[in-house]
């Protein structure tokens, strides 16, 4: 199915089959006739303000309806959509806006007060719409005022507009949408997608999956990554299947996620491994959740899924997990350790599907099955260039063939398995970081000589990030939270490392290179060395709790709880945990993690295992 069919169809079934749902996204359900209608109302929108095919827009919402919505509205008139994740620091969203030289933004009004829009020729304000009074309410008011409609901002202005059915005339060429990845230096890639890249892969998501319009995908991953936004709405509608994303992933809606797996009757769950290693570890009384007849397949994307985890999770919820390799060069995907017996083996990455891939050694000549070597991929869905930088973009391709960065072995059934990265990555969850970017901005520090950041293993995000620091005088404070307060602003969350350590000086060969393996010694020395025994009962809580979430201990009390304290996510609750556990020898059962998400709870729970009685 190419573009053309895409939206013909849309306004075929929306008018056959318009009550059928598209989405439901925090408990409210939206038809695929709510999507037609706002799709071809906005194709009015851009046709008023003369908006022509191949303008870059940029799109930044917390709203994941409105973002489905005017992704898909930009991709049917041939608008390139920018995705700048709403939660980017200031200073890089408005690198990023001077970098693309966009047409419009379309984002939250209170990032328009925020962000430096002057020489976007076009602002549009997405602002939540109020819950409209009934009917009743009205008449028991008497009411006859009529409400103004604000026409400057949206969805408001949507009830201005009559819908076009106009569909646009696009080339396989052209730019359907760019996502910025982190590079190596503080200058993000500007990776450009064009609809030839969108539609083919769609194609093979559709036949790698098994997908069709009785679908039920549950993807609740954050929408201004690939994996979100590609195989959430993105594919719902290119199956005219159903996209559920009931709430934003937290441990203590682990329950809830797996009711939502009977409760929508879901088929297909898209995560990433550090999901399936929280319902993994948090699996007492749900292990029949995806028993239901409908259901086909786990996906798991983004990031590696280790073979112990991917075993346990089969074995202890009798199900199936796809496992997928891709970046978002490649749209979504490329290598599949799929459905079918001929393209599945545990523990690999399976084979490339609608593609071609080879291993190479440093002089591009492939290596010898076992062999570990650089994994290239070639295909009509991988990306041509990076935005605005040909140096980049010509250092990863050769004769069409792109180069991943990542090391792999083939096996002699073809069967790829990836074994490191040519560049220094951590991968916390899913998310690919640099952690050359974080000591960049560590180092701007007035206090600090030096810092290195790096990445340390952990069960349930793969990697957390950690940092090494030396000052300039041992007079200055070796406080974390200070640290903190300063970089915050300055980093994305998922940048900001959650651990710190300090040392005199950093350990380093004759070349003057950190020596990483030295390092990470001296770290394992100085954790067992700050396991103590606890002598204040309630301090250590608090004390464990600051470590967790980066703030100060004076700043808490006990009347705080997940929604109070700022950090308190799905890995400060485990760091959290972990940190109790620590201080106070002993394990917390699975049902005690879930209900620990005040520090009043906290303190019952450890008082009950720890037999203390006031």
């Amino acid at each position: 199915m190419n573009y053309n069919i895409l939206f013909t169809n849309l306004n075929s079934f929306a008018q056959n089959q318009g009550k059928k749902t598209f989405a439901q996204i925090n408990g409210v359900k939206y038809s695929y006739q709510d999507l037609n209608d706002s799709i071809n109302k906005l194709q009015s929108y851009f046709k008023e303000n003369n908006f022509i095919k191949g303008d870059s827009v940029i799109l930044s919402t917390t709203d994941d309806y409105y973002t489905s919505v005017l992704f898909l509205a930009f991709l049917k008139y041939g608008l390139a959509t920018v995705f700048i994740d709403p939660e980017l620091p200031n200073q890089t969203a408005n690198a990023l806006i001077k970098k693309t030289k966009p047409k419009a933004a379309f984002q939250d009004d209170n990032l328009n007060l925020e962000r430096d829009t002057s020489n976007v020729g076009h602002v549009l304000d997405i602002k939540k719409e109020k819950q409209k009074k009934g009917k009743l309410f009205n008449r028991l008011l008497k009411s006859k005022k009529v409400e103004s409609v604000d026409t400057n901002s949206f969805p408001a202005l949507l009830n201005t507009l009559s819908p076009s059915l106009d569909i646009s005339n696009i080339s396989d060429s052209d730019t359907a949408y760019i996502i910025f990845t982190s590079g190596t230096t503080s200058e993000p890639k500007g990776v450009m997608i064009s609809y030839k890249n969108v539609f083919t892969h769609l194609n093979t998501l559709k036949e790698t999956y098994a997908l069709n319009s009785d679908s039920n995908l549950l993807n609740i991953l954050m929408l201004y990554h690939a994996d979100g936004i590609i195989q959430g709405p993105l594919l719902a509608l290119y199956n005219n299947a159903s996209w559920y994303n009931p709430f934003k992933f937290e441990v203590s809606k682990l329950e809830d996620l797996f009711y939502a797996i009977y409760k929508y009757n879901i088929t297909h769950f898209i995560t990433v491994p550090t999901v399936l290693s929280f319902m993994n570890k948090f699996s007492e009384g749900y292990e029949d959740s995806f028993e239901h007849e409908d259901f086909k397949t786990v996906i798991s994307v983004a990031s590696k899924l280790e073979t112990k985890l991917w075993t346990s999770f089969e074995n202890k919820f009798n199900t199936t997990i796809v496992n997928v390799y891709g970046l978002t060069e490649t749209v979504a995907g490329a290598l599949f350790s799929g459905l079918t017996s001929q393209n599945r083996r545990i523990g690999s990455v399976g084979k490339a599907i609608d593609c071609q891939s080879k291993i190479t050694d440093e002089n591009n000549i492939e290596v010898a099955n076992g062999t570990p070597g650089q994994l290239w991929l070639k295909g009509d869905h991988i990306f041509n260039n990076y935005l605005d930088d040909p140096i980049t973009t010509a250092s990863v391709f050769n004769d069409h063939w792109f180069n991943t960065g990542d090391v792999a072995t083939q096996d002699c059934d073809g069967f790829i398995t990836i074994t490191g990265r040519l560049k220094n990555t951590i991968n916390t969850g899913g998310v690919n970081i640099y952690p050359e970017q974080i000591t960049e901005v560590i180092n701007t520090h007035p206090d600090i000589l030096e810092s290195i950041c790096f990445g340390v293993s952990d069960d349930f995000f793969g990697e957390k990030i950690a940092c090494a620091i030396v000052f300039k005088s041992q007079k200055n404070t070796h406080d974390p939270n200070a640290l903190l307060n300063f970089i915050r602003p300055l980093l994305h969350h998922h940048q900001v490392p959650k651990a710190f350590y300090f040392f005199s000086e950093l350990p380093k060969g004759l070349s003057g290179k950190v020596q990483i393996n030295k390092l990470l010694a001296r770290v394992e020395e100085q954790d067992e060395s700050n396991v103590q025994e606890v002598k204040d009962y309630n301090t250590s809580i608090f004390e464990a709790a600051s470590t967790a979430f980066g703030l100060s201990a004076q700043d808490m009390t006990m009347e705080d709880n997940s929604t109070s304290i700022d950090g308190w996510d799905s890995m400060g609750h485990l760091l959290f945990i972990t940190e109790l556990e620590k201080q106070f020898k002993l394990q917390f059962s699975t049902s005690e993690i879930m209900r620990m998400n005040s520090f009043k709870t906290a303190n019952l729970i450890l008082k009950q295992k720890l037999s203390i009685h006031e």
